[in-house]
């Protein structure tokens, strides 16, 4: 019955945890990001960015190696 007792209460730990969980999702929400594509062309450059996207996305490829 102790064990069972102890998984059934909230620890300070975890209730600490959730709290942070929530507090990140907020941000998250408040936050707008720019598109993959256009954080990829910044980084990498346009022309190599739309090369790597469009290899990515061939159909013709087989993945299943």
């Amino acid at each position: 019955m102790r064990a069972a007792a102890l998984e059934n209460a909230p620890t300070a730990a975890a209730s600490r945890l959730l709290a942070d969980v929530h507090a990140l999702d907020a941000v998250r929400a408040l936050e707008s990001r720019e598109p993959a594509l256009i954080r990829l062309e910044a980084v990498l450059g346009r022309d190599f960015a739309d090369r790597l996207v469009a290899a990515l996305s061939d159909e013709d490829v087989d993945r299943s190696n």
